[in-house]
């Protein structure tokens, strides 16, 4: 497991986004889907990168994350089949999809898709990127890149019309990472801009990343 700096380390040429998600999702109306989107725009090739994702509501009545009705999924690049992401706020593996290594100049895509039940409330929903490395001294290290994103779930029969992208937010919010084990394997099909360098990135971690997200003055606590 790698271990946290005083100073979050974060690798500007390490990036992730996340493309397609609604900004507005109506409770009931089935699976919307996106994309997490990974790209190393640098030289150096890494030998193990763990990703996630964490979806939620935020109870307006006490401020706390709940993931009671969504549904979170994956498209696994070698099967085709969808798999659940857990958001079970007590698993160890919450959010967590899988690693895999990364080429120089190498980017790609994961499917995935978001659901949420006809019984869940009105409300603000957000979306959550997790991701990291660790570097030779075991040291933990996060993309640089658009990692959280807020969508608004409408109550069920509602209309959404055409809903907007769901746009990346960074003014106020903090991600503070606790570490779950994950230890799954995933091949995404990536495709180089030009040809790097094929050394590897030694790397200690099996692990994946789950976020506290501090936003508006108020602190959303996701994991143990």
């Amino acid at each position: 497991m790698c271990q946290d700096t005083e100073d979050q380390q974060t690798d500007e040429n390490l990036r992730t986004s996340l493309s397609g998600l609604p900004s507005e999702v109506v409770a009931g109306s089935g699976f919307h889907g996106f994309k997490l989107n990974v790209e190393n725009k640098g030289d150096k090739a890494y030998k193990r990168v763990d990703l996630g994702l964490i979806a939620a509501q935020i109870d307006d009545d006490n401020w706390l994350p709940n993931t009671d009705h969504l549904t979170l999924q994956f498209k696994n690049p070698e099967t085709g089949a969808w798999t659940d992401i857990s958001l079970d706020q007590d698993d160890e593996v919450i959010g967590y999809i899988g690693y895999t290594d990364i080429r120089a100049k190498e980017s790609f895509s994961i499917d995935l898709r978001l659901s949420v039940d006809k019984k869940a409330p009105e409300g603000y929903g957000f979306a959550f990127i997790i991701g990291l490395y660790a570097d030779e001294e075991g040291n933990c290290v996060y993309p640089q890149g658009e990692q959280f994103y807020e969508f608004d779930v409408l109550a069920a029969g509602a209309d959404a019309g055409e809903p907007n992208e769901a746009e990346p937010q960074t003014g106020g919010k903090k991600p503070v990472p606790v570490k779950p084990v994950g230890n799954t394997e995933i091949k995404p099909e990536g495709t180089l801009a030009q040809t790097g360098s094929d050394s590897n990135l030694p790397v200690i971690a099996t692990i994946g990343g789950v976020a506290i997200l501090a936003g508006a003055g108020v602190v959303f606590a996701l994991g143990r």
